[in-house]
């Protein structure tokens, strides 16, 4: 039996900051960048993937329309899965996203940080060059490891379901 993932047709979520006064379009720190205090950097905005798995009348499948809420603590947003939901990037600032999903029968959570994108690159280049390149290349890429200029990122997100207790 094939794994494909169900397509996601819907347009992208965007998440909405919690304390909008103090925001700018997306960037939770927009008003307090402006006024000069130390906050995190802006870098934009990222896409996440998110997901459910649960059980379904084929047994443990990807489930679609199942309603979820994501909650960093300074944004949120309700949306239904599978779904792309655009986040702030705030580099290595970015806070944790936690995700619940829950259907009348179902439910299930996940938190996620984000990851330094360019050093799992450069480590991942590392791989194929033997053992003795790997510990060169990882000692080099760890020695590059720059919060100001590295890209960060979230993982896709799969919320896995399990049945509610009675």
């Amino acid at each position: 039996m094939a794994c494909a993932n169900a397509e996601i047709s819907t347009p992208p979520v965007t998440v909405v900051p919690k304390d909008r006064a103090a925001a700018v379009g997306i960037d939770v720190y927009g008003r307090a960048r402006a006024a000069g205090n130390p906050v995190p950097r802006f870098r934009g905005q990222e896409t996440v993937q998110i997901r459910t798995w649960g059980n379904g009348e084929q047994g443990r499948t990807e489930l679609t329309g199942v309603p979820c809420l994501i909650d960093s603590g300074t944004y949120a947003a309700n949306f239904t899965t599978p779904a792309n939901v655009i986040v702030p990037d705030d580099g290595p600032n970015s806070p944790a996203l936690f995700v619940r999903c829950e259907t009348e029968t179902q439910s299930g959570s996940i938190t996620v940080n984000v990851y330094n994108d360019t050093n799992q690159q450069r480590q991942q280049s590392a791989a194929g060059a033997g053992v003795l390149g790997a510990i060169i290349i990882g000692a080099v890429a760890a020695a590059n490891t720059d919060n100001e200029t590295d890209d960060f990122k979230y993982p896709a997100l799969t919320v896995n379901l399990k049945k509610k207790k009675d």
